[in-house]
């Protein structure tokens, strides 16, 4: 391509995750912003919005060493986030969950510093407080994007109701569109600037629903599934990045997109934690 690709902003949460899955039992790194950025980074210049305490500097050096910018990344008193996590047999959300917010309770996303050069910006699942904020910190997004969890539908939705008019894309599983809109994509897509869906079916692949129409893309071929904990940042994060590598968002731009996305996912859950998108097997998969 003549043109570089578009920068992209990654605001979400870096944490240590304590996974169980039918594979077996892990600690490694996560949070929405780690799965997002290493999914991205190839494809596009990335910016991490995130905080951590002192007990997670290595999460900001992990970041550093495979290229993404961690300027914005706020080390701040107190502990770095925990997400705890058992997956069943049939796979899809977890059968136990459990986070513990630590530093995200008080943090607030600072405006200014490289991530305002950004057209693309990810509001990765975390507090919809701390969506809002970042959003507010960064208004010059041309395409803003949103992911969030069933403990903020069921616990905070008013806020993340308000927030949804302004976002362009809403990424979410089946379960979550049924709590947020009793299952009917039309309740949501045209609400403020919402724009289109992208609804995650694990397994299944994955629809982009827009005003326009309705569209399913495959899944990639795994070899193994050992952690779909990250499967979902790092489906925003590969069709983000490849969204910022073809400098559009129309509706043909996004199912490209996708697909790329879910090449993403499928590096990400073939290995605990991030070691799948490390090992770089997306950038692979899908020809530019």
């Amino acid at each position: 391509m003549g043109s570089s690709p578009w920068e992209v902003t990654a605001g979400g949460t870096l944490g240590v995750d304590d996974l169980t899955t039918p594979a077996g039992r892990a600690a490694t790194p996560g949070g929405s912003a780690l799965y997002f950025s290493l999914a991205a980074r190839r494809r596009c210049p990335v910016h991490a919005v995130a905080a951590i305490g002192r007990d997670g500097l290595e999460l900001r050096a992990l970041l550093e060493g495979a290229g993404v910018d961690t300027r914005q990344v706020e080390v701040r008193p107190g502990r770095t986030y925990r997400w705890r996590a058992v997956h069943g047999s049939s796979g899809g959300s977890p059968v136990e969950e459990h986070q513990m917010l630590g530093v995200y309770h008080s943090w607030r996303p600072q405006p200014g510093g490289p991530a305002g050069r950004s057209r693309l910006l990810f509001l990765g699942s975390m507090p919809p407080r701390c969506q809002r904020l970042l959003l507010r910190a960064e208004p010059g997004a041309g395409l803003v994007a949103l992911d969030t969890m069933r403990d903020y539908i069921t616990g905070h939705g008013r806020q993340l109701g308000a927030l949804l008019a302004e976002v362009d894309l809403l990424f979410l599983n089946g379960p979550e569109l049924s709590a947020l809109a009793g299952g009917d994509p039309s309740r949501l897509i045209g609400r403020g600037r919402l724009r289109a869906l992208v609804v995650k079916e694990g397994a299944e692949g994955a629809r982009l629903i827009t005003g326009g129409g309705d569209w399913w893309v495959a899944p990639p071929a795994v070899r193994r599934v050992v952690d779909p904990t990250g499967a979902g940042d790092a489906l925003a994060g590969g069709m983000l990045g490849r969204l910022a590598e073809l400098r559009r968002t129309d509706p043909e731009a996004l199912l490209e997109a996708l697909a790329a996305g879910t090449v993403a996912a499928g590096a990400a859950i073939e290995a605990f934690g991030p070691r799948g998108l490390l090992a770089g097997r997306e950038e692979r998969s899908v020809p530019l």
